[in-house]
């Protein structure tokens, strides 16, 4: 009797791989999913996202001696959707991340973000942070960000992110900051 079930077994696996590729051969012939004029749907479907946001943290130097500073952020993001729970945009920031006003940035950064049960969300970004003191070299930074960010109301929402920002200036400067604002969707 086992080795009748396990006949029957391999008799059914051996047939399984011969429908899957049955069924991919009919999806390859179908017509094309989308229209050239749909290929941007996706963006006029869902809402737009305008977010105002500001933080406090603590900033570090790459040498231990330098210690560990107040940092600062405020800015405004904008995100545009790619489906109901990613999307994809551009924030700027001012960014202190120093209590001597040493350290100071314009960041713009490009960011993609996803959203996971309706109000977690987490994102990452990769931009250009200028500084404001004298001439200095434009150093490249990575900004990350994980938080809690419902959807209470169809246009106005709050939101609380634990974000950390990491420049590659003359010397690394990684600082980490709790972030809230308000979220529009439009």
């Amino acid at each position: 009797m086992r080795n009748a079930s396990v006949f029957a077994a391999l008799l059914l696996s051996s047939l399984l791989p011969h429908r899957y590729a049955e069924a991919e051969a009919l999806e390859t012939t179908a017509a094309p999913e989308a229209e050239p004029d749909d290929e941007l749907a996706a963006i006029f479907r869902y809402p737009k996202i305008l977010r105002i946001h500001g933080g406090i943290g603590f900033a570090q130097r790459a040498r231990p001696e330098d210690g560990i500073s107040l940092s600062a952020v405020g800015g405004v993001q904008l995100m545009l959707p790619a489906n109901a729970t990613q999307s994809f945009g551009v924030e700027v920031d001012y960014l202190q991340t120093d209590a001597r006003n040493q350290r100071r940035y314009i960041a713009t950064i490009l960011f993609v973000e996803n959203r996971m049960f309706g109000w977690f969300l987490m994102s990452i970004g990769l931009g250009a942070y200028v500084p404001l003191e004298g001439r200095r070299p434009t150093p490249v930074g990575i900004s990350t960000k994980l938080g809690w960010a419902p959807n209470y109301h169809k246009v106005v929402n709050p939101f609380v992110l634990l974000r950390a920002d990491w420049i590659f200036h003359d010397r690394i400067v990684g600082s980490l900051k709790a972030d809230t604002g308000i979220a529009f969707s439009f």
